[in-house]
């Protein structure tokens, strides 16, 4: 009896130590699947995506936009070049930035996941408040951001 025991304690402490020991991006690029997995995969690379747009990293930007990239808001509608060109254009030093996003709602159909936000950064000027629908499509084992929109709330504190 108590040998079934421990063998259960280390069938069970071998499954989380190879759980836990699986990135879900890879080395290479590549990605794990399921709808966890996709979502760690999508929140990892909103995350690099906003710092990139930050700091002013256009090679970062145009790694994780799809070649068909939009961004709309109250400006219109933007292509991905027009985008990547302003990035680029930028004078401004990058300033520290600070960022809690919250709520955060994914829902995935077959290779596509929209994810609907509200980005609260907050710069020397205050905190302000972002609505935004991003639309990310699968290209074979990568995410891509295919689409943004953006509109700014009323909550600047």
């Amino acid at each position: 009896m108590q040998n079934s025991r421990w063998l259960s304690f280390v069938v069970v402490l071998m499954a989380f130590a190879l759980c836990g020991s699986t990135s879900p991006v890879q080395p290479d690029g590549s990605t794990k699947t399921g709808p966890e997995s996709d979502e760690q995969i999508i929140h990892q690379l909103n995350v690099e995506c906003l710092h990139a747009h930050d700091v002013g990293d256009a090679a970062t930007l145009d790694r994780i936009e799809d070649s068909e990239f939009t961004i709309s808001g109250d400006f219109g509608v933007v292509s991905k070049q027009q985008q990547l060109d302003e990035v680029r254009k930028r004078t401004r030093k990058p300033e520290v930035i600070t960022r809690r996003i919250d709520p955060r709602v994914f829902r995935f159909y077959d290779g596509v996941a929209l994810v609907t936000e509200t980005d609260r950064p907050t710069t020397k000027d205050g905190t302000f408040a972002f609505q935004s629908t991003e639309v990310w499509v699968r290209r074979g084992d990568s995410w891509k951001l295919a689409h943004l929109h953006y509109s700014q709330l009323e909550e600047k504190k």
